[in-house]
């Protein structure tokens, strides 16, 4: 069992004067005396330590024998470390052990440190720029340490008060039947102070959040959907654990009408009829705002494709992918018997089968 620490009880540092114990035992015991806080088990549980403490301190005799074989301190340096677990007599109570390790894994996770969370963020990659990477910036809400109490949750006063969590004694006790387990307090980490009140700004956790700019690198060949992890650059932990990470996805940004495969990109080239047949040479606008002349064959079918090299996806390596357009032919509207009877014409004297006809593919 943790030995009391009397002068964290009274809120005062081993050297303090006999001055300075009298008025912070006069400053306590008027917050917790019974009489003022009536009905109330934990007020005068530290009325009772502090009436104690205060007995102890006050005497001069007793003061110097508590400081030279009572404290922690001084046992600590006598008989080295406690490990705080012990046999009592068998309690009839309601509780399990599951119950007891539940609530030794929570003041665990109250007392030790805390691995901040991860933060989740999407980034758009325009399509052409998704072969070659690129760098973005782009905004994050992070919860980062607070400047006001610096990352404590609470604020430094002048003067110490006992710890509401454990009344001074700087220790948490969790029993089950014969196990009674005890472990340095977790609000006050086992000083038994609570020192300063909690932090206004931070409410108490001990962060706040605010808007950041963070410059992510995209590599080369990424596609839609992939996570990119930045390992520290999320949230901040608590109590001096590690930041999370940084998770992105990936969100590659197409272009309409346009789609990719590998390096290179497929497109589509829309033809007339009398494009497709008389051959005809068009001007493209290529995705990347330059444009280039296309010379189309006569006798064109549909399902030809033309490959223009070297204007697909620029890689990081220097690599160019090709760009392949696949050709469509849009017939008219026959409306009149005159342009009918042309076309019947046209059909005998050039009989075509398409379906026994291979595809072809040019290789401009």
């Amino acid at each position: 069992m943790l030995a009391r620490d009397h002068y964290a009880t009274l809120g005062v540092p081993p050297n303090a004067l006999d001055d300075e114990i009298d008025e912070a035992y006069r400053h306590l015991s008027r917050r917790y005396h019974p009489d003022i806080n009536p009905g109330d088990p934990h007020a005068a549980m530290v009325y009772e330590r502090l009436e104690t403490a205060y007995r102890v301190l006050s005497d001069p005799a007793r003061r110097a024998r508590y400081d030279a074989e009572d404290s922690p301190a001084a046992i600590e340096a006598a008989s080295g470390p406690d490990l705080s677990v012990q046999l009592v007599p068998e309690a009839d109570d309601n509780t399990s052990y599951q119950d007891l390790f539940r609530l030794l894994r929570d003041h665990a996770r109250r007392a030790g440190p805390l691995q901040g969370e991860d933060i989740h963020a999407t980034v758009d990659v325009p399509l052409l720029q998704a072969g070659r990477g690129r760098r973005a910036r782009m905004t994050v809400q992070r919860r980062s340490e607070c400047p006001d109490c610096r990352g404590r949750g609470r604020v430094q006063l002048q003067r110490s008060r006992p710890c509401d969590v454990c009344g001074g004694s700087g220790e948490e006790s969790f029993v089950k039947g014969a196990l009674s387990v005890t472990c340095a307090c977790a609000g006050c980490a086992g000083s038994g102070l609570a020192t300063g009140r909690r932090c206004d700004r931070c409410r108490g956790s001990g962060s706040i959040s605010s808007s950041e700019t963070a410059l992510v690198r995209v590599p080369a060949s990424t596609t839609d959907g992939q996570q990119l992890r930045l390992p520290g650059e999320g949230h901040r932990g608590l109590r001096g654990g590690k930041p999370g990470d940084l998770v992105i996805q990936v969100r590659v940004v197409p272009l309409p009408g346009w789609h990719r495969e590998g390096d290179n990109l497929h497109g589509r080239l829309v033809l007339s009829a009398a494009e497709a047949i008389l051959g005809c040479k068009i001007r493209i606008d290529l995705p990347d705002g330059a444009s280039t002349s296309l010379r189309v064959p006569p006798n064109t079918p549909a399902g030809y494709r033309f490959k223009l090299r070297r204007r697909g996806l620029e890689m990081s390596d220097g690599r160019r992918g090709d760009m392949l357009l696949r050709a469509e032919i849009v017939l008219p509207e026959v409306l009149d018997e005159e342009t009918r009877e042309l076309i019947r014409e046209f059909a005998k004297r050039h009989p075509y089968n398409p379906r026994t006809e291979p595809i072809r593919e040019s290789r401009e």
